[in-house]
């Protein structure tokens, strides 16, 4: 007896992909907020690069490959896939890096496999990947939390940052930037300090790990404006 088995999924959800992807886009805004709380607007502003890059690749490929525009282009996952990687690099990156990983993400891990549903790895992830192995140097610059706003670094000079390169007088990006606690880490081991040592001699990683940060961190600026007041 042949069994007529259909394909997967076998059991269907009343939930559209418009839907699902505007519950993700909802979920993320806390996380928003605090990023743009902590960091400044850099993160607004790469999610607007990368929106915009990133429904002109899906717009491109879908004509490319001959598919209905309007139901693909306004399902929400380009948003949602614009909108992750932005949290993954730098908040002052420069704008080419999240239009390279956009784009990357979009053509080649998400419609070289087929489009939604097909592509086995997260698109935004393989974007965040690429752009980590290419170039280590931009997306390893991060920045202390609130020290732009404790500097005065208003929305205009996070835009003439990120899409001009350019900073206001004093201002320099490796000035403003600072070690992670793996970068630390990695650099002490490289040198054959242990991680218990490290942890043990480092303000960063404390019974308190984020009394400590905190205070490491205000150091750190009472350091920059004491050398922009020079």
């Amino acid at each position: 007896m042949k069994l007529n088995t259909p394909t997967s999924p076998h059991i269907h959800a009343d939930i559209s992909i418009r839907k699902m992807m505007s519950r993700v886009l909802i979920a993320l805004i806390p996380a928003i907020i605090a990023y743009t709380w902590f960091f400044g607007w850099g993160l607004l502003i790469n999610m607007g690069i990368g929106v915009a890059t990133a429904l002109v690749c899906e717009f491109l490929m879908l004509k490319a490959r001959h598919r209905p525009v309007h139901p693909f282009l306004t399902d929400g996952s380009v948003l949602v896939t614009a909108a992750l990687l932005a949290f993954c690099i730098p908040p002052l990156a420069p704008w080419w890096l999240m239009v390279l990983g956009i784009s990357f993400s979009v053509i080649i891990a998400k419609h070289l496999y087929g489009g939604l549903g097909y592509n086995p790895f997260n698109p935004a992830m393989v974007g965040y990947v690429m752009l980590l192995i290419s170039f280590p140097k931009d997306m390893s610059v991060w920045l202390p939390p609130f020290i732009l706003s404790d500097l005065n670094f208003s929305f205009i000079d996070s835009l003439n940052a990120v899409l001009f390169g350019v900073f206001p007088p004093g201002f320099t990006l490796d000035a403003l930037s600072a070690a992670t606690p793996l970068d630390l880490i990695k650099t002490q081991l490289n040198i054959d300090i242990t991680v218990g040592e490290t942890k043990s001699t480092h303000a960063i990683f404390g019974d308190f790990g984020g009394i400590a940060i905190i205070r490491k961190y205000q150091n750190h600026r009472r350091r920059i404006r004491a050398a922009l007041s020079h």
